[in-house]
């Protein structure tokens, strides 16, 4: 396995040290989890950004590059209230989206997801 790139480990970071999303995309991306039956009716924008932390603080979570269109994405993917969840961000830390996909060893694949190493092993 290579080293991890400089661009994932500050992505990382950033993403450890403050869950950030696009402007007013939060509450957005709290509601869709919440009718989709991901997270519970009461569950807070805090709570939220606290399983994204707690993904992406854990040391055996799952690391990921996500290619689209020359770009690079990452995700983490790790469990969380009894389901697998995946964490995309982008280079700069900042989140796109925070769920748990079905099948999600086949999402990965099918999206062309590259492992990157665990938490523990791409960062320092």
């Amino acid at each position: 396995m290579e080293p991890p790139s400089l661009e994932v480990v500050i992505a990382l970071q950033q993403l450890r040290a403050q869950p950030r999303w696009k402007a007013d995309r939060d509450i957005v991306h709290l509601r869709k989890r919440q009718r989709r039956g991901h997270l519970t009716a009461d569950v807070t924008m805090d709570t939220y950004n606290e399983l994204i932390r707690s993904l992406v603080q854990t040391p055996t979570s799952l690391v990921y590059r996500y290619p689209v269109a020359g770009r690079n994405y990452y995700a983490v993917r790790g469990p969380m209230f009894e389901r697998e969840w995946l964490v995309i961000f982008n280079r700069d830390g900042t989140l796109e989206t925070a769920f748990p996909p079905n099948a999600i060893d086949s999402y990965v694949q099918i999206h062309g997801f590259e492992y990157l190493g665990t938490i523990g092993e791409v960062l320092p």
